[in-house]
């Protein structure tokens, strides 16, 4: 793939991702719309073919989109460095939000200790992403805000928003819950409290259904002697769960699966970068210190740069949101099992096969899960191979791709046409 550096790309690109004040000062008046009855052309509507040689997939109710934010394991320290190099709109979003953890919070700023996002900095964290949970959980913050601040500075909006584990917290400000100050306190609480269990127990990713998940459990704690200790944390899809519990117990969990003639060839991989048995009731003593953190807040302080039509469906409840994101939410986004494959499903059984999920994360960690559960999927950006050069331009060339992705799904931009026309003729000729 070819890097896209000419220079009529760098005056596009630094009309298509300039600062939000002097890009709204470009954005046309003609608004592409969804609704149920279908896709309604605006003035600037292209004729079919015209961006792209493939044909309009905008048939029937039209697509909808979601957009899912993920919880930890994708971090690494080059996460986002490309795109604060080279978008002002991103990099001021992610100084707002070190603003406001240091002036609103009073905490140490999160770029100035460790490095992660500074244009030609160098970061101080472990390459392998196994870092303290305070700092994975803020830089999860940061980058997700910042890569929703992103798509919507580049025209696109969601029709509904999911997240799970802790990216429920940059999803209630995408879906308008509560502001970007808000936010940060947010994942300040999660990060304080959450490092008071650091280390509690570990996660592994098994490539089973729920079912023979429980199974393997059973066998492993009847093995073991005990009754409690591993639990089913993370629902993934229909073949694919987490697990967590304490240290013995996921060591006696793999080699359970080494020695079972029924699992021996089943994917199974621990996740480092999880530093606690998230979802299970290990969590429980940090109860009390994180509902103290968190009714400091106010979680009603309702954003003005959401978009309040996103509907939400909670990996909690497994179902539509019909409660607040308050302290009791959050709590039980600790304490229970995520359940992101029953709701994607859920989304595709209530909304039709036209629903697209667009990952919000560091990294494509869901791609799999998605496509098990019935639903297309688009990622944003990616970690770089650990032995490869990292391209100055990888996470551009990657942002592009998805706005291309995208737009062959049939979601139009609120941008003008010729602008967004010509970033995807740019794109084609720098592959």
């Amino acid at each position: 793939m070819g890097e896209l550096v000419h220079p009529e790309e760098q005056q596009l690109l630094s009309i298509l991702l300039a600062p939000l004040d002097s890009q709204a000062a470009t954005m046309s008046e003609h608004v592409e719309r969804h609704n149920d009855s279908g896709r309604v052309p605006s003035k600037i509507d292209p004729p079919v073919g015209v961006l792209d040689e493939h044909e309009d997939h905008c048939q029937g109710s039209g697509p909808k989109l979601c957009v899912a934010f993920v919880g930890m394991g994708s971090q690494h320290p080059t996460m986002g460095r490309q795109l604060a190099e080279r978008y002002p709109s991103f990099l001021a979003s992610i100084k707002e939000n070190d603003r406001i953890l240091t002036e609103v919070y009073g905490q140490p700023s999160l770029l100035d200790r460790t490095g992660l996002f500074v244009p030609g900095g160098e970061c101080s964290l472990n390459p392998s992403g196994t870092w303290p949970l305070n700092d994975v959980i803020l830089s999860f913050a940061y980058v997700q805000i910042s890569l929703w601040d992103l798509i919507r500075s580049l025209g696109f909006s969601a029709d509904f928003a999911i997240g799970t584990s802790i990216g429920e917290i940059a999803m209630g400000y995408a879906a308008g819950h509560y502001d970007r100050t808000t936010t940060i306190g947010i994942a300040a609480a999660f990060a304080t409290a959450m490092s008071e269990v650091e280390g509690n127990g570990a996660t592994i990713f098994v490539a089973v259904s729920p079912r023979q998940a429980r199974l393997i459990i059973d066998d492993v704690l009847l093995q073991a002697g005990v009754t409690s200790g591993l639990w089913i944390s993370s629902f993934h899809s229909p073949h694919a769960v987490a697990i967590a519990g304490t240290h013995p117990l996921i060591n006696a969990l793999f080699a359970f699966l080494s020695n079972s003639k029924a699992f021996s060839n089943t994917f199974a991989v621990r996740l480092p970068q999880l530093g606690c048995a998230f979802h299970t009731p290990l969590m429980e003593p940090i109860e009390a210190p994180l509902r103290a953190a968190l009714g400091n807040l106010d979680l009603g302080q309702i954003s003005n740069t959401g978009t309040p039509d996103v509907r939400v469906m909670s990996t909690i409840d497994g179902t539509w949101l019909n409660r607040p994101l308050d302290c009791d939410y959050f709590w039980d986004n600790v304490l229970r099992p995520t359940k992101f494959g029953n709701i994607v499903q859920k989304l595709v059984h209530d909304e039709g096969e036209n629903i697209v999920i667009l990952e919000i994360a560091a990294h494509p960690a869901m791609k799999t899960c998605v496509e098990q559960c019935g639903a297309r999927y688009v990622g944003l950006i990616r970690r770089p191979a650990p032995d490869t050069l990292v391209d100055d331009s990888n996470e551009c060339v990657q942002l592009l791709e998805a706005v291309q992705h995208l737009y062959e799904a049939g979601f139009r931009s609120e941008l003008p046409l010729g602008v967004f026309e010509q970033a995807l003729r740019l794109l084609r000729a720098g592959k």
